[in-house]
């Protein structure tokens, strides 16, 4: 299958759910556009972009296209790169274009670099795993980050205007909580709490998502977002806070890296930040983002590796008492 296959299969799919409907998002100070075959997949996904949507501007970097079976009655599409199979993931480069299947939900990633146009594809938008509606699309804004000189990593990040933190870790180091206990103070801004893009000349962090999870058995201490949470998954599923829609304006575009932070868990009662080192901030940064990366990046670990030498580095020691977490970010933020 070629460009011209793909684009034609998403238009059939779009004509047969009612028409396209398109999002405009500026991520990382360019322009992409995302089109939906129908209102219930742009209802299912968009909500993670809600802080980057944008107007009418420039010529997208970007347009991805977005359909389903369930709702256009598409058939699967044909795509040899891409073969079927029972692992976790499956990816080829062929004519041009970049693919990536994921058997377990049946779900289709391809990108075409030179021209600039994606397209996802899977059975059924409303029954993904919740993690998908988090991260809508994480694999093909990897690759194109990736052209844009850019890379996404496993991380959180909070700050404020003037400069932020990025927040490493593998998972239960404590990210997530760091990222949504910041919520608790309005001087402090939300980026992300599992992915965002980073630059390192100048260092920058740019939010991909304004969505949150958390483990359901930690929402007693995290109060705040109970209100917020999403509609409930399975039991063993975490929950979900779309952070924009629950505390609007809360969410920033990204920001100047002032500090790599590394949270861990303590036995602490308050929250201290402690100097770290660039080793410390790799050894946290790096192994988690290029697991996830597919395929692994070949210049993905010498960019963290200069990343982490472009901004200091502490330990953000976590304590039982959440309430102290965004204090101790601001006062490391005024100490930098």
């Amino acid at each position: 299958m070629n460009e011209a296959d793909l684009q034609a299969e998403f238009e059939q799919a779009a004509r047969a759910a009612g028409g396209a409907v398109d999002l405009r998002l500026a991520v990382a100070g360019r322009a992409i556009l995302l089109r939906f075959a129908g209102e219930t997949a742009a209802s299912a996904l968009r909500p993670a972009f809600a802080h980057l949507e944008a107007g009418d501007g420039p010529a997208p970097s970007l347009t991805l296209q977005v359909w389903d079976s369930a709702t256009s009655e598409a058939e699967r599409p044909a795509l040899e790169a891409a073969p079927r199979g029972a692992g976790p993931s499956y990816y080829s480069e062929e004519n041009g274009l970049r693919a990536l299947h994921q058997p377990a939900h049946d779900a289709f990633s391809v990108l075409a670099e030179e021209s600039g146009r994606a397209w996802f594809w899977t059975r059924d938008l409303t029954r993904l795993p919740y993690w998908e509606y988090t991260a809508p699309f994480r694999h093909l804004l990897s690759w194109w980050l990736d052209a844009q000189g850019l890379r996404q990593v496993h991380g959180g990040a909070v700050g404020t205007a003037a400069g932020g933190l990025l927040l490493v870790g593998s998972g239960g180091s404590g990210k997530s909580t760091t990222a949504l206990a910041s919520l608790l103070d309005e001087r402090l801004f939300y980026a992300g709490d599992d992915y965002v893009a980073v630059g390192s000349a100048p260092a920058t962090v740019h939010s991909l998502y304004c969505s949150g999870k958390v483990h359901r058995d930690d929402v007693q201490r995290l109060p705040h977002l109970a209100a917020g949470l999403a509609d409930a998954g399975r039991p063993d599923e975490k929950g979900v806070v779309f952070v924009e829609a629950a505390f609007p304006g809360r969410c920033v575009a990204g920001f100047p890296l002032r500090a790599i932070v590394v949270p861990q868990v303590t036995d602490r009662r308050v929250a201290h930040a402690r100097p770290g080192t660039p080793a410390e901030a790799l050894t946290a940064l790096a192994p988690s983002t290029i697991f996830q990366l597919h395929p692994p990046a070949r210049e993905a670990l010498a960019q963290m590796t200069r990343l982490v030498r472009t901004a200091p580095a502490f330990v953000l020691e976590l304590g039982a008492d959440v309430e102290s977490i965004p204090a101790e970010l601001l006062r490391l933020l005024e100490q930098l």
